[in-house]
């Protein structure tokens, strides 16, 4: 998806190496064209519907550590050539604080890294299939900064990334701190094959203001939403799950790295830390 997000399971080269020897026989797909957003008024009463019924939030009311029942945490150095250090249930990296899920990544040393940051996941602790997701959320900034909210398939470990699926919320780069991304990676679509599916929009400053990220998921596509107006879908086309792996639950992810395949392109500002990511609430619909 040049020039979007890179791997983000630890399974990526499984994921890679396996499908050599089929997709040597298979030309490979194209990427979809992009559909201009034509339906914002009937996106936006989609998202705004009444029906829709609360299955699963977290409001980040309760200081401390974040919740324990809702997440927990990635561990190490675990993909994309990324600077920091996942550290697991330390406050000066994830804490709940003024109502916000606060992400701290701290220059410091620790074991081997010279950076430590936080990644909290829902992976055995909530995962769902269709529905409407909402994550409100203020971005840092600075070079070398690359926050993001995701969702990757819960067979992941089983089927390795790209196959899994992963379905990129949000994701920005703190070298260019106006663009938002809005992603999805599948066997047949993803970056690695130059067939990425994504759009940026220009959001200015988004580091100075909480906005609001959505998605409506059915069995037919994926709408991504920002402050309630839709930017960007992905539509099922019926050609089985390496094109759609979707129809499966998926679980969340709310990461800060720091500089990696693509954070990290024009390098990492040392003046920057410590540097903070805000989420407001997690909020999950389904009808």
């Amino acid at each position: 998806m040049p020039p979007l997000s890179c791997p983000r399971s630890a399974a990526v080269l499984l994921g890679l190496i396996l499908p050599v020897l089929i997709d040597a026989q298979v030309p490979p797909a194209k990427a979809p064209a992009r559909p201009p957003i034509t339906d914002e008024a009937a996106a936006a009463a989609r998202y705004t519907a009444a029906d829709w019924r609360l299955i699963w939030s977290d409001e980040f009311d309760r200081p401390g550590a974040p919740d324990s029942a809702k997440w927990g945490y990635e561990h190490g150095r675990v993909r994309n050539r990324e600077a920091q250090f996942y550290t697991r249930d330390r406050r000066e990296n994830a804490r709940v604080e003024g109502g916000h899920l606060i992400l701290t990544a701290r220059r410091e040393p620790w074991q081997g890294a010279a950076i430590t940051s936080a990644s909290v996941v829902s992976e055995g602790k909530f995962s769902f299939q269709y529905g409407k997701l909402e994550i409100r959320a203020r971005i840092p900034t600075g070079r070398g900064t690359w926050p993001a909210l995701w969702l990757l398939g819960t067979n992941h470990r089983t089927a390795g990334w790209p196959r899994c699926g992963e379905i990129d919320l949000m994701e920005n780069v703190g070298y260019d701190p106006d663009r938002v991304h809005f992603t999805v990676h599948t066997q047949a679509f993803n970056h690695t094959k130059h067939t990425g599916v994504g759009r940026a929009i220009t959001l200015p400053r988004p580091y100075e203001n909480f906005h609001v990220y959505g998605l409506i998921w059915t069995a037919e596509r994926i709408e991504f939403f920002c402050d309630g107006r839709k930017v960007h879908e992905f539509h099922n086309d019926g050609q089985g799950p390496d094109h759609w792996p979707f129809d499966q639950p998926f679980y969340l992810l709310l990461n800060l790295a720091i500089g990696g395949d693509w954070g990290g392109q024009k390098g990492i500002d040392e003046t920057i830390f410590p540097v903070e990511y805000r989420i407001d609430y997690v909020r999950v619909w389904q009808r």
